[in-house]
């Protein structure tokens, strides 16, 4: 893929925008320092209103982990992992309604400091030091990498160059200007994200044919935003409803990096109605960051596009290919504002954390001046963390999914401690403690241990978050029962005395009040569920449906795809993409090859070798391959069938594969249709050719590519005679032998 020359007019609007976001930055840090205190640096002196917060709020949550993963995930499993957006608002209600008026009440600066008013100084101290891991790791550390990335690919810029650069731009006014600068800028960068990802996302609909040109291209399935536990995607509807709410109580409700523009609310009106706007906003997502990796798979269906090497370049590539000069570097604008919002929002939360709940507690003395400079130092000193542990976010073959994971994991315990806390009157602190050790000792096995290998047992990370958080509740509740706790005058002001005591106090009157709002956007995100809850759109397996005009023809023998006198390769190639894609049926993902050999690699013509298929298993962000099925297939007609060691995105300790493209093949009760398509000059390992008729000659095979235009011949392999409805050829494009 190479790199798109970078016009004139997209240097000037990125360089505006940084100018712009920096100065503005800076001028608000310069409005702080007449107010030169550290409740001013620290929480904006509780000067915030409920538009800033609101966009605030969604400028970091949206960073470029989301704007990268998302249109990957559209192009590769539809809008099934845009329930991580939907689900949202339904938790932002619930800060919106339970947990802003104790943050306000309390007058508490972080949610360490609520903790320790609800419980005891030891739940303080570990949250503290869980929530800047969290944010220099999660929220710092994925953040600058998948920026920079797609930065390399659409310009060029040497990844580190990339990551230093916003590290240090975002990190000068953060510095200087502290919550105040961080929340004004980000409402900016929210304006600039949303104009981006709207024009990108017209750009595209408009290309692709509208609403009937991507239904006609792409599955139904993928219009689906629920699915059955039967989907490829691996995140079924009950996983959601059940998981969920776990991170998202977490992610919302009490990460310091989120809840802090909170924080400075100018008084519970605004608390309260901030984040229901941020919830508002959060019906956008589905629509303007996986809606263009959906288009774009309809785009490479039809043929205007060749297939991706992996997801994660969707977002680049659809940027590169779709959209004119000027209008690309709006759209990078808008990749920037999500970096620097994100990333200037956990610096902000860092310096805050380490200046309170740290230095504070070690020198209660300290005076606000001498808080301000050392919250300066932690974030300069976080953000020289963050950006070498960037470094290695590369080996992760999937950054979205593996920062999904890693939430899930870490969330569970948290989440107990701080639900059961504001609505149980009898959580104590020596459950809290047990609840929040035993509680990470458990995410941390396992996150980190591959259960599968021992047990042949493993389980989804949604799944898991909930199954922990179930745990946690036990060990809460039985805690809390055997050591019951003593309440203080404060800690027991911070306990709903019932659920629908939130509900009393009055608010602003008519529109704005944060009750009807509560109502309208709850009601909201129904429709919008209901809108894209179609039973039809799930297929049954082996269902035969037909997508895009392609027609299902029986083979008995063998169908050879060659690069025959008037037949393009590429065009093969995106007919290959269309007929798998097609399938309904797919239940692994397997890598293999099929091509012409010849006796001097040792490989004979006319025998029949064992073939063993292998597919991608995604776990703990890194890929991992298994040995699912043994076949003996009939590899007559000089051919035959190698298994292709897949490490796209990744590496191992012999080979790596940049930028590769394995086809998606279906394996199921006997059926096999093998296809690869891969880019020039690329390396790949050979392996496990085994001699099915008895002879000794297991070998491995290693060599280079060496093609430089054109890939070579393709064939999709032995079908066997007792199948029926296997695949479907575009009878157009492919030659066969009956």
């Amino acid at each position: 893929m190479g790199d798109i020359q970078i016009a004139k007019l997209d240097v000037i609007v990125i360089v505006i925008y940084f100018v712009g976001i920096v100065g503005i930055g800076l001028w608000a840090g310069m409005k702080r320092k007449s107010h030169a205190d550290s409740d001013s640096y620290f929480r904006a002196g509780g000067t915030l209103t409920w538009p800033i917060i609101g966009m605030a709020l969604f400028s970091t949550n949206i960073s470029t982990i989301h704007m990268v993963g998302f249109a990957g995930e559209g192009y590769r499993t539809g809008l099934t992992y845009g329930n991580f957006e939907w689900m949202a608002p339904f938790l932002l209600i619930v800060l919106a309604l339970f947990f802003a008026p104790f943050y306000l009440k309390s007058r508490i600066a972080t949610l360490p400091d609520f903790l320790e008013k609800r419980y005891c100084n030891v739940c303080r101290n570990w949250l503290a030091g869980l929530s800047i891991v969290s944010a220099v790791f999660i929220h710092i550390g994925f953040t600058l990498y998948t920026g920079a990335l797609v930065i390399n690919t659409l310009f060029g810029i040497p990844i580190m160059a990339s990551i230093i650069a916003a590290a240090v731009l975002t990190g000068i006014y953060t510095v200087i200007g502290g919550l105040l600068a961080v929340v004004v800028t980000g409402a900016l960068q929210t304006i600039i994200l949303l104009t981006g990802s709207i024009i990108l996302t017209v750009i595209a609909y408009t290309k692709i044919g509208g609403w009937d040109g991507l239904t006609q291209f792409v599955e139904p399935a993928k219009l689906t935003i629920l699915r059955p536990s039967s989907d490829p995607a691996n995140l079924p509807w009950y996983s959601v409803f059940l998981g969920y709410p776990v991170i998202g109580l977490w992610y919302w409700c009490a990460d310091q990096t989120i809840v802090q523009r909170v924080l400075g609310a100018k008084d519970a009106n605004h608390a309260r109605t901030g984040p229901l706007f941020a919830g508002f906003l959060k019906v956008l997502p589905v629509f303007i960051f996986f809606m263009p990796g959906l288009i774009y798979l309809a785009l490479v269906n039809r043929g205007d596009f060749p297939p991706l090497g992996s997801p994660d370049e969707c977002f680049a590539l659809a940027i590169q290919n779709l959209l004119p000069p000027g209008v690309t570097g709006i759209m990078a604008a808008a990749l920037l504002a999500a970096l620097m919002s994100t990333v200037a929002g956990a610096l902000n939360s860092i310096a805050t954390l380490v200046s309170y709940d740290l230095y504070k507690q070690w020198k209660p003395q300290t005076s606000d001046r001498k808080l301000i400079w050392v919250g300066q130092i932690a974030t300069v000193v976080c953000m020289v963390i963050a950006i070498v542990w960037s470094k290695y976010i590369g080996r992760f073959s999937s950054v979205y999914q593996g920062c999904v994971d890693l939430i899930c994991y870490v969330a569970p315990p948290i989440t107990t401690v701080f639900l059961f806390g504001v609505f149980w009157k009898r959580a104590s602190n020596k459950a809290a403690i047990w609840t929040m050790a035993l509680g990470s000792l458990m995410g941390l096995a396992v996150f980190v241990i591959d259960w599968n290998d021992y047990f042949n047992w493993s389980v989804p990370g949604l799944l898991a978050g909930f199954y922990l958080f179930c745990a946690c509740s036990v060990i809460m509740v039985v805690g809390s029962l055997i050591q019951p706790h003593k309440h203080t005058e404060e800690s027991i002001k911070l306990v709903w005395e019932n659920p629908l005591a939130a509900l009393k106090e009055t608010g602003w009157p008519g529109l704005a009040n944060y009750k009807f709002l509560s109502v309208a956007l709850f009601v909201t995100m129904v429709v919008c569920y209901v809108s894209f809850l179609n039973p039809k759109a799930m297929p049954a397996p082996d269902a035969g449906v037909t997508h895009a005009g392609l027609t299902r023809t029986v083979y008995n023998d063998q169908v050879s795809v060659t690069n025959e006198e008037g037949v393009k390769t590429d065009q093969i190639v995106r007919n290959l993409h269309q007929l798998l894609f097609a399938s309904n049926d797919v239940t692994r993902l397997e890598s293999s090859i099929v091509e012409n050999l010849d006796t001097s690699e040792g490989l004979e013509p006319n025998r029949v070798y064992e073939y063993q298929g292998y597919f991608e298993v995604t776990r703990e962000g890194l890929h991992q391959f298994e040995v699912v099925s043994s076949q003996k297939l009939d590899v007559r007609l000089n051919s035959v069938t190698l298994s292709l060691y897949d490490m796209t995105s990744g590496t191992d300790k012999d080979t790596k594969l940049d930028r590769t493209y394995i086809a998606q093949i279906h394996l199921k009760q006997g059926k096999h249709a093998f296809a690869t398509y891969y880019y020039p000059s690329v390396p790949w390992k050979l392996f496990a050719l085994k001699d099915a008729l008895g002879n000794d000659n297991e070998k491995e095979i290693e060599r280079k590519a060496a093609w430089e235009t054109q890939p070579r011949v393709f064939k999709i392999g032995t079908i066997a005679p007792e199948q029926s409805d296997v695949t479907a050829i575009p009878a157009n494009a492919l030659s066969h032998t009956q």
